[in-house]
């Protein structure tokens, strides 16, 4: 799904990037409500919408879990009225349910946010459906009390396969809070509402690793805090960190003060777009990382005891972290820092704004300022990186530019698709041998649009092409 970076931050307000919408309007009966989504199919900022458990006709349909062991015996109470809630377990169930995406696409939704899918009930003691609900559960019926834990993937899951249904050659793209062992198959996942506090910003770290390591790497929290509202500074330092999320958004409830981007005066605008524009050139490595995560399950986003798991340093880092195998990720996490201590395992670091070589182990003291987003490479790394773009559309035919950080010989793997869909796809090896970097030849079919490879050597040591790539396209700056 293409996102995109915005620039008139005047001419937005927060209502109008994001629409919610639950299935239980009649979209189709109110021209009103579908003019609310004006032909955003054809426009590089694309909505998802947000589904919450409720608002089907489900009782006619036969479709509603049992309450109580009578399906008509009363209904729950979710937000803002009550309501019966669809069995999933029953493929007819899941079927219908996932069916009810036509028109929302149609209208131009790129993605759905299964919300409240635990589902979230405000009337009992746990704040779920009462635990003696009975559930078809494929042919076994069973109570709420097993089932509960599992609910919110079947909510992922027939959302996903109604999308790939509706739209077999795209990617469906779907959020929820709620899920299960094997539903990183079906979505993203945030870990629920969280505080605007620097506690909470801390935390997050802890929380995804956490995550990554139990199966679910595309994760993220909600930037700036979705209670309360965030001082200038923490949002900055929470989109700062954010920007190595797996799943980067920034989100608030209703009622808090505006929380986007260009809320916090000129300042804090212009670092928090220097924090966006990062991910976006970044994009490159991201993707090839994210493709590493789906063939092997390995996290994105990686505990430093992971890569380095002889090193009892590593053990309890939770202020520190890896994206992919070869950027270390220091963030500031303390309100009015100006500076911080940084474990480096061992090998050869540098930094990656400045190139200065470190040799691991050690731990480093290093200044910060309010512009800081602390990032130390692991020698031998090859970072794929592009210009700034603002939106992933415009991503086709920009230079691929790479930032060669050497060590003594090493490889890294490029990852590239159409950025949708199911086709072909290509990876290529890029090596340092001695002093010569090596491409290998494309594994896979697909083939980028034409456009320049630019190599940017950090550090001291000599490095060059072989004579067969010194022509237009490859540019190479070595010391």
């Amino acid at each position: 799904m293409g996102s995109q970076t915005l620039s008139r931050p005047g001419a937005h307000d927060r209502r109008s990037a994001q629409r919610w919408i639950s299935p239980g309007h009649d979209h189709r009966s109110a021209p009103e409500k579908r003019n609310r989504l004006p032909a955003v199919r054809h426009r590089p900022c694309r909505r998802s919408l947000r589904q919450e458990s409720r608002r089907f006709d489900l009782r006619s349909t036969g479709l509603a879990v049992a309450c109580r062991g009578r399906p008509d015996a009363r209904l729950v109470t979710l937000r803002p009225r009550q309501q019966r809630l669809p069995r999933f377990f029953k493929t007819c169930g899941a079927r219908v349910v996932g069916g009810l995406y036509a028109d929302l696409l149609n209208m131009g939704v790129a993605g759905i946010w299964n919300d409240m899918s635990e589902p979230a009930v405000f009337e009992t003691p746990t704040g779920t459906m009462p635990l003696d609900v009975r559930h078809d559960n494929e042919g076994s019926p069973t109570d709420h009390r097993e089932i509960h834990n599992v609910y919110g993937m079947l909510m992922t899951r027939s959302t996903y396969e109604g999308l790939l249904r509706l739209r077999p050659n795209e990617r469906p793209f779907i959020l929820s809070r709620a899920s299960f062992a094997g539903g990183q198959r079906y979505s993203a996942l945030w870990p629920g509402d969280n505080v605007s506090d620097w506690a909470a910003l801390r935390q997050s770290v802890p929380t995804l690793l956490g995550m990554g390591l139990s199966g679910f790497p595309f994760v993220g929290v909600d930037i700036g805090g979705f209670a309360e509202a965030p001082t200038p500074e923490l949002f900055t330092r929470w989109i700062q960190l954010g920007v190595f999320y797996p799943f980067m958004r920034a989100h608030t409830a209703f009622g808090t003060p505006d929380q986007e981007p260009w809320s916090y005066g000129a300042e804090h605008e212009a670092l928090n777009r220097k924090a966006i524009e990062l991910r976006y050139q970044l994009l490159p490595y991201i993707y090839s990382v994210m493709r590493e995560s789906a063939d092997t399950g390995i996290p994105a986003m990686r505990p430093l005891m992971l890569e380095y798991p002889q090193d009892e340093s590593t053990y309890g880092n939770a202020d520190e972290f890896l994206f992919g195998s070869d950027l270390l990720i220091a963030p500031v996490l303390r309100e009015a820092a100006t500076s911080r201590g940084v474990y480096l395992p061992a090998g050869d670091w540098y930094d990656y704004w400045t190139g200065q070589h470190y040799t691991g182990p050690k731990t480093i003291t290093i200044p910060v300022t309010l512009a800081s987003i602390p990032i130390f490479v692991r020698g031998g790394a090859f970072v794929f990186t592009q210009p700034v773009v603002q939106h992933t559309g415009e991503m086709p035919g920009q230079p691929l530019i790479v930032e060669v950080f050497p060590s003594s010989g090493s490889e890294r793997w490029l990852y590239e698709d159409a950025g949708n869909g199911f086709g072909p796809s290509m990876r290529r090896k890029f090596s340092l041998r001695g002093n010569t970097i090596e491409i290998s030849a494309p594994e896979g079919s697909y083939r980028p649009p034409a456009r320049s490879i630019i190599f940017n050597v950090r550090g001291k040591a000599p490095i060059k092409l072989p004579d067969r790539f010194e022509r237009a396209e490859i540019q190479l700056t070595s010391p």
